[in-house]
This record gives structure tokens, sequence and C-alpha cells, in this order.
């Protein structure tokens, strides 16, 4: 009886690394879909905004970088997704809201099929 228990002390149980190889398995594809409809990421801190994901024009990331430097920002991170065939923003850090509403006039002049239409960028581009 002892000796059955013994040999197993050094490994975790068969019923802790199911779930783990599962949550292995299922987290990247959560994040995949959720970055399915993703056009771009954009980071801003202070006056450096970088095109973190994704692919945009060059005149828009131009025209976000305007918006984005005409106020102070500490840190933020601006995300543009497709929602009912239309560009979404979603702002999150130290973006003020009129700086968010002048993102969103900013990038809704731009239609989704131009946006995706953009050359990729390269690394450190």
């Amino acid at each position: 009886m002892g000796l059955g228990r013994s040999s197993r002390r050094g490994r975790p149980p068969m019923s802790f690394l199911i779930p783990v190889a599962l949550l292995a398995l299922v987290v990247p594809l959560v994040v995949a879909l959720l970055r399915a409809n993703e056009l771009f990421c954009v980071r801003v801190e202070g006056r450096n905004v970088r095109l973190l994901r994704g692919r945009m024009p060059q005149r828009l990331l131009d025209d976000i970088t305007d918006v984005l430097r005409a106020a102070p920002v500490g840190r933020g991170a601006v995300r543009v997704v497709v929602e009912d065939r239309r560009a979404r923003v979603h702002v999150e850090g130290d973006i003020s809201p009129e700086q968010a509403q002048q993102l969103r006039n900013t990038v809704s002049m731009w239609p989704v099929p131009k946006i995706r239409a953009a050359p990729k960028r390269r690394a450190g581009a």
C-alpha cells in the first residue's frame, strides 16, 4: 500500500495535468479569435507613437499621430477593430475623451478595405 504512494510523490497527479494542457491549447486560440477582427493597434508613450500590430496606410498613421501629439498623453493604446463592417476605435490609457472622439472621426474617414489593403510594415519601421 505505502509503496505505491511513495513512488508517485514527485509527480503531479494526472487530473492536474489535463486542465493545464487544455488551458495551454485554448489560450492561444482565444487570443487569435479576439484579434481576428483587429485592423491595427497603436501604442503611445509621450510623443512616441508606434504601430504594434496590423497594417494601416501611412497617411492614417500620420493623422493619428497628429491627434495624439496635439495634447500630452502619458501612455495609451488605440485599437481599431471591425464591427458591423465598420472600423471601430477602442482607446485605453491616458487618452482624453476629446482625443478619443478625434480619433473616431479620423478613422471613420477610412473605409475598412482601404485600411486592410495597406502594405505590411517592416519590423522596426
